[in-house]
């Protein structure tokens, strides 16, 4: 059992943290600096305030183009009945699940999953943000986490509550300021800490964390010409030889009208403002958030009828930063599985090796499936014939596709004895 001190020293750092990560999930948000800084001296002019939120599109990429097609699972032994399993107790959850917890670690720079059983009695996996949770590890190289904090509240409740996992426990209780109250304590499922750190790079660093200056950068540009436009600021208007007081000025700006001596001159003073220096420096700025995440503008730089490998040369900045997120997301789906593997053997008194188990990654863009067919037509014989199936883009259960095939095949060859026996 994890000591009140420990958990309480762990709290202490998460409340150190969390307005770094606050910060981050408001850029996400849409609460981006421009919105709340000083309003401007002059009440009389614009002070409209536009926000473009990169940091947003950022996440979304990054997630879609590693998880918008389901992760594949396959036997390296063949075995049907264990990928059956990780079918039927999956499906239901995992793809929605794998998504919200790598958008987590877009966002902040690092996720956590907790391996649990639902209230059907079934293996299941959620996740966490920084934001509420911390963890301890063990000190070992391969970094697994001996204790998981979570401070949380309730909607509607005024109370602070403390999950904690430990290598045998699951500890639930309430905080008031520095007292912990243990209100349930059991037994988890599992070999060790159910909690797994998911991190988004080595750094751990969110997926926008350097451009958000540059996206201030942009918004503030943005906005500054905006208010320019709406308060036409681009001219002046120039009275002469007329005796009036600030007031009486702004009075007449007021009313929309003019009341000058006669003789006067009245006349606009035009400012001579460069569009295309505004507009190049916008590009620039746009670009240049672009370059720092990796990514292409698709708006600009495709047509609709590029092909899947020409896009594919144009994303090869992003498929290597991706190559690199879908390692350490393997490493956290082979985990899970570990963990699954551990219920089914208590469970259901089934034992399978989770090391059996390929995991392959399909990207979610446009690909040039005839030319993919061809090759698995070239490769039959030389490679597995699941994992052949399994490079096609829209089958999702290689090894189930093939059952299907067979089991087709032997009713259209009892067909045909039946037919020539006839």
């Amino acid at each position: 059992m994890v000591k009140d001190e420990l958990i309480l020293k762990l709290l202490q750092e998460l409340n150190l943290q969390r307005p770094k990560y606050q910060k981050l999930l408001d850029y996400y948000e849409g609460n981006h600096k421009i919105l709340y800084e000083k309003p401007k001296v002059d009440e009389t002019r614009a002070d409209e305030r536009a926000y473009f939120n990169y940091c947003r599109k950022t996440v979304q990429n990054y997630t879609g183009y590693l998880l918008g097609k389901p992760v594949n699972y396959s036997s390296k032994s063949g075995n049907k009945e264990f990928l059956d399993m990780i079918d039927y107790y999956f499906s239901h959850w995992e793809k929605e699940h794998n998504i919200n917890l790598k958008q987590q670690t877009e966002i902040f720079g690092v996720a956590y999953e907790v391996a649990y059983i639902n209230t059907d009695g079934e293996f299941q996996c959620t996740h966490f943000s920084p934001l509420e949770m911390i963890v301890l590890h063990d000190g070992s190289v391969d970094r697994n986490v001996s204790v998981a904090v979570r401070h949380y509240k309730v909607e509607y409740d005024d109370a602070e509550y403390v999950d904690v996992w430990d290598d045998v426990h699951y500890s639930h209780y309430t905080k008031d300021g520095n007292k912990l109250t243990l209100i349930e304590q059991k037994n988890h499922f599992f070999s060790r800490c159910p909690v797994i750190e998911v991190p988004n790079n080595d750094l751990k660093k969110s997926a926008f964390e350097d451009i958000i200056r540059i996206v201030d950068m942009y918004n503030k540009i943005h906005s500054t010409a905006g208010n320019e436009i709406i308060d036409h600021r681009q001219a002046y208007l120039v009275i002469e030889n007329a005796d009036l007081s600030f007031e009486e000025a702004q009075k007449m700006k007021e009313n929309g009208i003019l009341l000058v001596p006669q003789g006067s001159k009245v006349y606009w003073a035009t400012k001579d403002i460069n569009g295309a220096f505004v507009k190049d420096m916008l590009k620039d700025w746009q670009d240049e958030i672009y370059i720092q995440t990796n990514q292409v503008n698709l708006n600009e730089n495709f047509q609709s009828n590029t092909s899947g490998i020409s896009i594919r040369l144009k994303l090869q900045e992003l498929e290597n930063i991706s190559a690199i997120k879908e390692s350490i997301f393997e490493k956290v789906l082979k985990k899970r599985l570990k963990f699954f593997c551990e219920w089914l053997k208590l469970a259901k008194n089934k034992e399978y090796d989770w090391r059996d188990i390929s995991i392959s990654f399909s990207r979610n863009i446009p690909v040039d499936e005839k030319m993919i067919a061809d090759m698995v037509k070239e490769l039959y014989g030389l490679l597995p014939h699941e994992e052949l199936i399994s490079w096609l883009p829209r089958v999702t259960n290689p090894a189930a596709s093939i059952q299907k095939l067979k089991e087709e095949q032997d009713t259209m060859n009892l067909d045909q004895i039946g037919d020539s026996n006839g």
